[in-house]
């Protein structure tokens, strides 16, 4: 491998990468914590949690329309 080749790889690619394998590790961390959540849901719905999913889901709705003034 040449020197400029090297020079290249070493202080623009290397950075770059660099810079992607630490957002997709961020980014697999959320996915991975989103998934936990996911399967919690699941398992509350599967156990009868579907009075209190429902009742979250009616609170998100009043504080949606509190704050739009009532508008849909």
């Amino acid at each position: 491998m040449d020197r400029a080749t090297a020079e290249l790889i070493t202080h623009d690619i290397v950075p770059v990468v660099r810079v992607l394998l630490r957002e997709t590790t961020e980014l697999r961390g959320a996915v991975q914590l989103l998934a936990d959540r996911v399967e919690s849901l699941t398992t509350e719905l599967a156990e009868g949690g579907l009075p209190e999913l429902a009742r979250l889901a009616g609170q998100a709705v009043r504080a949606l329309d509190t704050r739009n003034g009532g508008r849909p």
